[in-house]
């Protein structure tokens, strides 16, 4: 009987196992990292970039497909010329999204609306976006993406 009860106590001691994310926070989540993505793009940052990213990125655009490093380099050259431009991000809203789910990958697609601010006037672009993220390790990160202009 002592060896149940010092059994029953050891188990209620033990630390409760870490809450698996619903369906709903993984969705949230995945959306909050696709909206840093765009903020800590237009910041220049393109190292947080590379951390959002896996290492088998590839973007899928006109022509031609470009890997992580191609994409990232990409990214940098394009938002280096609008600073030196005067053209800055102003805000931002996701629009339009949804989030599929199946177990370690998932497909978002949403309208990235950026509303940009240079040369004393203001402009908004659109662009649609399919994304394919893997989960690796419990963390989240694009293994794909694709944008298509929309304005």
């Amino acid at each position: 009987m002592p060896l149940c009860l010092v059994l029953l106590l050891f188990a209620c001691l033990q630390p409760a196992p870490l809450h698996a994310a619903t369906a709903a926070e993984t969705k949230q989540h995945l959306l909050s990292l696709e909206r840093k993505w765009i903020e800590v793009e237009f910041a220049l940052d393109t190292a947080y970039v590379a951390t959002l990213v896996d290492s088998t990125f590839f973007s899928v655009a006109a022509d031609p497909v470009s890997n992580m490093l191609q994409e990232i380099n990409g990214i940098y050259a394009n938002m280096n010329a609008m600073h030196k431009d005067g053209i800055f991000l102003d805000s931002l809203k996701l629009e339009d999204a949804v989030v599929n789910v199946y177990e370690n990958t998932a497909v978002t697609r949403f309208v990235s609306h950026i509303y940009k601010k240079g040369k004393g006037r203001s402009t908004e672009k659109r662009m649609r976006f399919y994304d394919i993220c893997i989960n690796g390790n419990g963390q989240w990160k694009a293994a794909s993406s694709k944008g298509l202009l929309l304005n």
